[in-house]
């Protein structure tokens, strides 16, 4: 059977641009957030991809100097401090903060973000706090997003926004409507995918179909064992 391997960002990209009707003649972006952060930019029509697939690694951006080490190398990546399994993993180690909000040793650390996102929700001070950093500095990407391509719409979307995405929307409007290079000139919409948690999949449908009706826009078609 053919096979299309793509990346989850790349997927919910091209899944929202076309489930949205998304005009051509927009530059539309994509910020991703699952286990790690990425995103994707469709120009004229089509995803950016890069020299090798592998644009819009928005979670490697370095927001803290001399910070973290991460897997790709550099240090003091956005993954390392955004990314919801790093939320979790402070959040276990806040004295009384998981037993609050009955974070289990054993939860997987999707099921754990999501109660944590929710007692955000709920106005918890200390989720909160941890929910409002990972915010502002996904805001700080999605600036630096909209500088690069000079993008009018932004999507935020995969399971790390299901519960709490009002609150990185709300950030990144601010951010945004007051950092944005091209601010003067127009806005930047900034929208919560419909369906956050399936994104990407939905997106992987939506690849199949753009290979079959424009061939050329997307990754190369394999032939699996």
């Amino acid at each position: 059977m053919p096979v299309l391997v793509d990346s989850d960002a790349a997927a919910a990209t091209v899944g929202e641009f076309w489930g949205r009707q998304v005009s051509r003649e927009r530059t539309f972006g994509c910020l991703y957030m699952n286990s790690g952060i990425g995103s994707g930019v469709v120009l004229d029509g089509a995803l950016h991809r890069g020299a090798s697939s592998n644009a819009g690694k928005l979670g490697h951006l370095a927001v803290v100097r001399d910070g973290e080490r991460c897997h790709c190398g550099n240090r003091g990546c956005l993954e390392q401090y955004a990314a919801p399994r790093v939320l979790v993993a402070r959040a276990r180690s806040m004295p009384g903060l998981a037993a609050r909000l009955r974070i289990r040793d054993e939860d997987p650390d999707a099921r754990a973000f999501d109660v944590l996102a929710r007692a955000a929700i709920y106005g918890d001070e200390q989720a909160s706090a941890l929910i409002d950093e990972s915010a502002e500095l996904l805001a700080e990407g999605a600036v630096l997003l909209a500088n690069l391509w000079d993008i009018d719409t932004l999507v935020l979307a995969g399971p790390g926004f299901a519960v709490a995405g009002s609150i990185y929307v709300t950030e990144i409007r601010r951010r945004l409507a007051e950092g944005a290079f091209a601010r003067d000139v127009h806005d930047v919409q900034v929208d919560l995918s419909s369906n956050p948690r399936d994104s990407a999949a939905i997106g992987g449908a939506a690849l199949v179909l753009q290979g079959s009706v424009a061939p050329g826009h997307g990754p190369q078609v394999s032939a699996s064992a």
